[in-house]
């Protein structure tokens, strides 16, 4: 999961990640990240630190609460 507002380097790693045989989901704001953890539980989470409407580290502390996704790397 790649959690990134700026679009051109979001799709630059989806495709490197996608290449490689991941199954990549993207969001460009952090409310769409933390939606996208608890929804898909991906097995890791990259986040922006700074992203609209919600900053990264806002996601990773929400996560991080949430016993079904709190392991995530």
């Amino acid at each position: 999961m790649i959690a990134e507002d700026d679009v051109n380097l979001s799709e630059i790693l989806k495709t490197k990640l996608s290449a490689l045989g991941y199954d990549v989901h993207v969001a460009h704001n952090g409310e769409d990240a933390e939606k996208i953890i608890v929804d898909k539980k991906p097995d890791l989470a990259m986040l922006d630190i700074m992203m609209p409407k919600k900053s990264g580290l806002e996601v990773l502390e929400a996560v991080s609460k949430n016993p079904e996704v709190k392991d995530i790397s």
